[in-house]
């Protein structure tokens, strides 16, 4: 099956005091449609970077982007993103914020609407539209920050560590949501984590990106770790590429 989404060579560098610090190397990546993928790999190593190419907050410095057989390196808008703060406006309803992405493209505010009260439902958030996000759960922050990201109307969402700042319990209850939820939106997903754990439960594959200037490195399917043995296996094989990293910065 050919890649819904894929990257070519992309590279990426910033300034930093007068100097050209190279952050992304090369970068090769792809996804099909449907499928669920993970990124791994150490802290500065350019994941949330990736992303932020990916969805078109910044260009990269060569290289390309291509969605659906067409070229959107550069252009934003496209493609869901999801950003680890939820940065929800406080003095916006949980519809309110959900529906801004339809507002800034002047899209119908009544679809915008009926949209987002039919989302609401399958995300288990239609007592919440008229609370405000004080008035919220950890977990019901992000389950709205998620509804908002839906609300940009891609197939594609791309999440930077979506559960990082939630207690352990709330963090398995939304892994569990989020695999049903994709499911059934037929979504594909671009999960970023440190968690490796979180990874292996819900990815359909896995990439594990080098030191910066980040590479992908290494690409693990899910059949590989088809029972226990496996998944162990599989889990010290990143816990010691992710150490590595670290022992190399």
């Amino acid at each position: 099956m050919a890649a819904l989404l894929r990257t070519e060579n992309i590279s990426k560098a910033f300034l930093f005091q007068g100097r050209l610090m190279p952050i992304l190397e090369e970068a090769c990546f792809a996804i099909e449609k449907g499928e669920f993928v993970s990124i791994l790999g150490a802290s500065g190593c350019g994941k949330s970077t990736f992303l932020e190419l990916l969805c078109g907050i910044s260009k990269p410095d060569k290289g390309h982007i291509i969605y659906q057989n067409q070229e959107i390196t550069g252009k934003s808008g496209i493609l869901g993103y999801m950003p680890q703060d939820d940065l929800l406006f406080p003095w916006l309803t949980v519809q309110e914020n959900a529906m801004l992405p339809i507002k800034v493209k002047n899209g119908s505010v009544s679809q915008a609407m009926d949209r987002s009260r039919e989302l609401a439902r399958i995300l288990g958030l239609e007592k919440h539209l008229h609370h405000y996000p004080w008035q919220l759960s950890g977990g019901l922050k992000q389950r709205t920050a998620f509804l908002r990201t839906c609300m940009m109307g891609s197939e594609v969402l791309l999440l930077d560590e979506p559960f990082a700042n939630l207690d352990a319990l709330t963090r398995i209850l939304l892994q569990d949501w989020l695999a049903e939820i994709s499911k059934q939106l037929h979504l594909t997903i671009v999960l970023v984590t440190h968690d490796i754990d979180e990874a292996i439960k819900l990815s359909d594959r896995m990439y594990l990106m080098t030191i910066a200037p980040g590479r992908f490195e290494t690409i693990i399917e899910k059949k590989q770790f088809s029972d226990k043995a496996e998944r162990r296996q599989v889990k010290q094989d990143i816990l010691d590429h992710l150490i590595r990293g670290i022992k190399e910065v």
